[in-house]
């Protein structure tokens, strides 16, 4: 990481370094400020504004009547999938972490909420390094470099349109989406 071998590195360090959001990011029982100050307990209102926006959640928070306060239920059953990805995505923000893995993020979403995460991740692209880890290629396509794994090895890298060039396996899987 950043010419660092890992194994040079501290967990502590790795672990302020590198936020995870999983396709089923768990959402506490508790206010949607207080979700996000799980990561950093003195956040600012302005802070949090400002990563809720990036993370585009932050239309849906303004417009509920109690804003952050608003109590999101067990697991955060008063959102939607997306609106649970955006609001993993506006903690892992907060927390200002270098890395940011997205592990399956959009998998179990709809076609808007996709391209809403996918947003996203093209804008945060600018301030952190984004890893992507899924099966469905359309959210990847935009990448920096995507590398192709069969059998737990990777086989191939590069950009979207190479590979759909120079590795069939990726093409007939993409192709499979459309």
């Amino acid at each position: 990481i950043d010419e660092h071998d890992i194994y040079d590195l501290t967990k502590e360090s790795l672990r302020q370094n590198i936020s995870i959001v999983p396709q089923n990011p768990y959402i506490f029982n508790i206010s949607i400020r207080e979700n996000l100050q799980l990561v950093k307990k003195d956040a600012t209102e302005e802070e949090m504004i400002e990563v809720c926006k990036k993370a585009q959640i932050y239309d849906f928070i303004k417009a509920k009547e109690e804003g952050f306060d608003s109590i999101v239920g067990e697991n955060g059953i008063v959102l939607s999938g997306g609106q649970k990805q955006r609001l993993a995505i506006a903690r892992a923000l907060l927390k200002n972490s270098k890395i940011i893995l997205l592990d399956e993020a959009t998998s179990a979403l709809d076609n808007e909420s996709q391209a809403k995460i996918k947003e996203v991740i093209h804008r945060l692209k600018e301030e952190h390094t984004i890893v992507v880890v899924a099966h469905r290629l359309s959210t990847v396509v935009d990448a920096d470099k995507i590398m192709f794994l069969e059998n737990n090895k990777i086989v191939a890298e590069g950009k979207h349109k190479d590979l759909m060039k120079s590795v069939p396996a990726y093409k007939e899987l993409y192709a499979q989406e459309e």
